[in-house]
């Protein structure tokens, strides 16, 4: 019995090498499962369609350009005009005064010597060379002027101008003070005709404040 049952068992275990051996030896299957198709054609991939084109942008940035930053340019003061008077000097002195808190002040002159008539007469250097009448004027000798300008605190002169001779009939002056102080301006003239006109920045007038009173 134990005989026949090991027969058996050793039969069984034949037949099962054989049919393994038999299943690694079957014919692969000729078609590419990858391609999808029959008789071992590749199928083609479907195209995307072109639904999307690129173009030339038409907006492009502009380059950055870095430039330093400009300082705003420095406003210049609005002057106002405080004094204007024309006057003749005959041996006369005219003093103004005025605090001068944010400077410059400016002091614009007008200056008009008198004028002496010279007549001369002498012969032609044309022509029949006859004796001719010849009139030249020219300033008054007499004539002169001087502006000072005073520290009234102290006294003391801050500038002074001489005009004692002059070479011209008309003269224009201008007379900056670029400090602030109180000052006192003295005209002292002599046959002379004297245009005065003074500015200063708009910050120093206050209002209801007589500039330049006479004393």
């Amino acid at each position: 019995m134990n005989r026949h049952m090991l027969f058996l068992a050793a039969a069984l275990s034949i037949v099962l090498v054989l049919a393994c051996a038999g299943c690694s030896e079957l014919p692969a299957d000729e078609r590419d499962v990858r391609s999808g198709g029959e008789n071992g054609e590749t199928a083609a991939p479907t195209a995307t369609p072109n639904w999307v084109q690129e173009a030339t942008p038409i907006r492009t940035p502009e380059p950055v350009v870095t430039t330093p930053p400009v300082a705003p340019e420095p406003e210049l003061p609005v002057y106002t005009e405080i004094y204007s008077n024309k006057v003749y000097l005959l041996y006369d002195v005219i003093a103004l005064n005025y605090d001068l808190k944010v400077p410059a002040m400016m002091i614009d002159l007008e200056i008009d010597p008198d004028m002496v008539a010279d007549t001369n007469e002498k012969y032609s250097d044309y022509g029949s060379k006859k004796l001719i009448t010849v009139k030249k004027s020219y300033p008054d000798p007499r004539a002169d002027l001087i502006v000072t300008i005073f520290d009234r605190t102290t006294g003391d002169i801050v500038e002074e101008y001489d005009f004692e001779q002059f070479n011209q009939e008309h003269e224009e002056q201008t007379i900056t003070l670029r400090y602030p102080g109180l000052y006192q301006i003295e005209l002292e003239g002599n046959n002379v005709d004297v245009g005065i006109t003074i500015t200063v920045p708009e910050a120093n007038v206050v209002d209801g404040e007589e500039p330049f009173p006479v004393k």
